[in-house]
């Protein structure tokens, strides 16, 4: 099992740089002002940022995990290595169904204001939407392999996740806030309140009482 300290600025040290969080928050504000979307597909693509930020960083650290400890992590009983993937790809499927519920419990109250029948549909016709969310994908994937969990103790990835969780949190709550008070005009809004959560979290998480829940190790874990 890997172990060694890392510094406490690990998150943003091997995550994102500010500028790339702006870039990828960005996605929104352009696609309303430039390319004509409409603010339920703008809300659509930052629930959906967010929502597959969790799910690569849930399958980046079951990787971490089961490399860490294979004999562990697997189910008991005798699995054959063919089929061990598919196992974890379930154990994946559910874990992001379980911790992704606040993102669900999302998703379900932004169907009844914004979403509706046809929408799925809408945006499977429109190139330049599925061009950005496979864009916002790719960003999610290279951002998340950049934390180096492969390096990381098995108590420092469960840290980790405990960091992000909040910060998905936070994101959530500041998506509904705006998406429900200021729809279109507050996408933009919305584009620098996220880039703020990401960019400057602890202050985020203060102003949400969140920081008093955290491990005492991720205490100072922010650039302010």
């Amino acid at each position: 099992m890997r172990t060694g300290r890392r510094n406490h600025l690990a998150p943003f040290t091997n995550g994102p740089g500010a500028w790339m969080v702006v870039a990828r928050n960005a996605i929104p504000v352009v696609g309303v002002y430039a390319l004509g979307w409409s603010s339920r597909v703008a809300v659509f693509e930052i629930w959906f940022d967010g929502a597959t930020a969790l799910a690569v960083m849930l399958a980046l650290q079951m990787r971490a995990f089961a490399r860490n400890d294979p004999a562990s992590f697997m189910p008991p009983g005798d699995i054959p290595r063919v089929a061990q993937p598919l196992v974890l790809a379930l154990v994946w499927g559910f874990l992001v169904l379980l911790v992704g519920a606040p993102y669900w419990f999302t998703l379900a109250i932004l169907h009844l204001r914004w979403f509706g029948e046809g929408f799925l549909a809408l945006l499977l016709d429109d190139t330049e939407v599925m061009a950005a969310l496979a864009l916002v994908l790719a960003s999610n994937t290279i951002e998340e392999l950049r934390r180096g969990y492969g390096t990381m103790s098995d108590s420092e990835i469960r840290r980790e996740f405990d960091w992000h969780f909040h910060m998905h949190l936070a994101r959530i709550s500041a998506t509904l806030l705006v998406a429900f008070l200021v729809p279109r005009a507050g996408i933009l809004a919305l584009a620098i309140v996220l880039s703020y959560v990401e960019i400057y979290p602890m202050r985020s998480l203060r102003l949400l009482g969140g920081d008093q829940t955290l491990d005492s190790e991720n205490a100072s874990r922010s650039r302010d």
